[in-house]
């Protein structure tokens, strides 16, 4: 059991490790008064090369400097080893160190966010091959022991639910009974699988279909847990891991969405017929050219 700390001696505490760039303490004494989420071991890997960067450059974590945000650019793409870092590498790093600061300003320790507009290096590239079916399943497989990440996925791809629409989602969108879910003005039918995704959480959310007057409670509830897409992203990458997968990016799956799942204008969110079946034609046209060049 950890040691019984007092708020202020918790943020003295951390206060000094940060000054000190002791990582190893910095985590576990949040971590195990749960102020840090994720696994330990994991956070200090992936805050490691940011550590021994501060260290080697010093630069304050606590109170980065005016060009902080340049400097991290160049920090995550190289590891400790001097190796290039890969996408899923910088993209796991920036996640972690967003999770350190929203503990710290938890603590009152910082008022803002030194990461506010910093962009994440994107690995959803205009080449990138769109994953195969059968790939996206075995995710999706994987992905069933995580309700939250399940339903959310079979969203992105059975109905090309955007990442900003799926963030801010609230109950009051989807109907249980008629099985739809309500997207900016376009009611879209949902797929049986996503429809039954849907409804495990939001019994977990609070309604009982023997008591009709439990909807109303839940309505006002965010659907999913991520506040951010970079939390989206992690909770993809970890469960791509697990798979032994590469990462797939959400935007991705999104894409694949026209080409698996075009049964409806309606279906995939489109208010005009018209523009669908164009955007339908393009989706298809790049997968057919994806195809043969993975067949060359």
């Amino acid at each position: 059991m950890p040691e019984e700390l007092s708020t202020d001696e918790l943020a003295r505490k951390v206060t000094q490790a940060l000054h000190e760039l002791d990582l190893d303490t910095l985590i576990s004494t949040l971590h195990e008064r749960n102020r840090l989420p994720g696994r330990a071991a994991q956070l200090i890997s992936n805050l490691r090369p940011i550590f021994e960067a501060a260290r080697r450059d010093h630069v304050s974590l606590l109170r980065p400097p005016a060009d902080f945000q340049p400097w991290l650019q160049g920090v995550i793409l190289t590891n400790i080893d001097g190796t290039e870092a890969r996408g899923n590498t910088r993209i796991s790093r920036v996640t972690a160190l967003r999770a350190l600061y929203r503990a710290l300003r938890k603590l009152q320790l910082l008022h803002g966010d030194p990461l506010v507009d910093f962009t994440l290096p994107s690995v959803e590239l205009r080449s990138d091959p769109l994953p195969p079916k059968a790939t996206i399943e075995k995710l999706l497989k994987a992905a069933r022991s995580d309700p939250n990440l399940y339903a959310a996925l079979l969203l992105i791809w059975h109905h090309a639910l955007p990442m900003t629409t799926l963030l801010r989602l609230k109950w009051s969108a989807f109907d249980p009974e008629k099985r739809t879910l309500l997207r900016d003005d376009v009611v879209t039918p949902l797929t049986g699988k996503a429809a039954t995704a849907l409804e495990r959480l939001l019994h977990q959310a609070g309604y009982d279909p023997l008591y009709p007057d439990t909807l109303a409670s839940t309505q006002g509830k965010r659907v999913f847990p991520y506040d951010t897409l970079d939390a989206l992203r992690l909770r993809v990458l970890q469960t791509c891991t697990k798979a032994n997968l590469k990462f797939i990016p959400p935007g991705l799956i999104k894409k694949c969405a026209l080409r698996d799942h075009a049964r409806s204008a309606a279906h995939l969110g489109y208010r005009v017929e018209d523009h669908y079946k164009k955007v339908v034609a393009m989706a298809q046209a790049v997968s057919d050219t994806y195809r043969v060049v993975e067949e060359q």
